[in-house]
């Protein structure tokens, strides 16, 4: 009895102390398993800081993701693919335009891919650029994860537009020196034949049908002068050299100048100058060339019979006297659509020749601190004012 207490006290103390051991287990499991659960806690919540974070950054990327499953189901759009393809309410609209992206990429290829697509009823220019996900990957079961697709578009039509309007201004950069070297080289030609023309119509031997050739050269050749000096004028950076003169003396040398060219278009001109002797500063070759341009624009538009009346007066304004010049003619009148764009170089009005006279005349007046305006009416006439400050 005695031996088998003994052995039973010490089965209860080894039964003891493995008790002990597996209390002591099971408290490192917990303390473990509280660790654990502690790390998972803030790793799932760093997950769902980063996905917040990530939503967040596709939500202000300024180009469009589109992630499509294997199925072709459209997983994920952000803001900025609904404002590219016009779908921020219309979800029937933004699935048109992806599928239509999706149709228009070679997905043999990789990298970037440009095309134009048709958003809203005006063509855009767009990059795509496509991607495979969990291609080859499988999941915890052994089983193939199904792939996903994911799209990024740019849209780089501002970028092609500018493109287009820098290849725009190259070409007429190059245009416009090309027509002021043609501009210098053909004026001295002129100036010297206009010279030997005039000779001829004042000389006393010739017969008068021959006088009548000459003063026919002497007029063409004056209307090609005009034009070569506007092209110049265009294309002219910078203000001409100004000085103080007297506005009347520059209105008499432009009508004589106007006159053999008035007399072939059978045009009458008239001038009622009340300027006396008042002086502007201005430049007498630029205000000469604005008188020359707006008289041909009226001998232009006005049948033969008409007539041309250039009336010049002072005037008292806020800021002090400006002399007043007007251009009136009986002609056709301007289309009361077209009067806001007559100034712009080149404007050409249904039927009729772009130009550069009236573009030049208003650049020469303003930089000779004054401005014009004009009235028509159409069949009646047109009238151009301009204004220049008195000194």
């Amino acid at each position: 009895m005695a031996d088998a207490f003994a052995a039973f006290t010490a089965a209860a103390g080894r039964l003891e102390f493995s008790y002990q051991q597996l209390q002591a287990e099971v408290a490192r499991l917990r303390e473990e398993l509280e660790d654990r659960n502690a790390a998972l806690t803030s790793s799932l919540a760093e997950n769902e800081k980063m996905r917040l974070a990530l939503g967040r950054i596709l939500e202000a990327l300024p180009c469009g993701v589109v992630v499509l499953e294997a199925s072709g189901e459209i997983s994920f759009v952000n803001p900025e693919t609904r404002r590219l393809l016009g779908g921020t309410e219309d979800t029937g609209k933004l699935n048109e335009g992806i599928r239509a992206i999706l149709t228009r990429i070679d997905r043999s290829k990789l990298g970037e891919q440009e095309f134009c697509l048709n958003v809203g009823g005006r063509k855009c220019w767009l990059v795509a650029r496509w991607a495979r996900r969990d291609e080859n990957s499988t999941g915890s079961d052994g089983e193939p994860k199904s792939s996903q697709t994911v799209l990024i578009i740019r849209d780089v039509t501002s970028q092609r537009e500018m493109e287009r309007e820098r290849e725009e201004a190259r070409r007429l950069l190059a245009l416009a020196e090309m027509s002021s070297v043609l501009a210098h080289e053909i004026r001295n030609p002129l100036a010297s034949m206009e010279l030997f023309a005039g000779l001829l119509a004042e000389s006393t031997d010739p017969k008068a049908e021959e006088r009548c050739w000459a003063e026919h050269l002497q007029v063409g050749i004056r209307c090609l002068s005009a034009t070569v000096n506007n092209v110049l004028h265009v294309h002219t950076l910078g203000a001409p050299r100004r000085g103080p003169l007297q506005l009347s003396q520059v209105l008499g040398e432009g009508a004589r100048f106007l006159a053999p060219i008035a007399a072939q278009s059978d045009i009458r001109v008239s001038i009622h100058d009340d300027l006396e002797r008042c002086e502007i500063a201005g430049n007498a070759g630029e205000l000469r060339q604005v008188i020359i341009n707006l008289a041909l624009n009226a001998f232009r538009h006005t049948h033969a019979g008409g007539s041309l009346t250039i009336a010049a007066r002072r005037q008292v304004r806020a800021g002090g006297q400006v002399a007043l010049v007007e251009f009136s003619d009986t002609g056709c009148g301007i289309e009361a659509e077209h009067l806001p764009h007559i100034f712009e170089a080149g404007f050409s009005s249904a039927g009729q020749r772009p130009g550069l006279g009236l573009a030049v005349c208003r650049k020469i007046i303003q930089q000779h601190g004054g401005n014009i305006a004009v009235e028509s009416v159409v069949a009646q006439g047109t009238t151009f004012r301009m204004e220049f400050p008195i000194l």
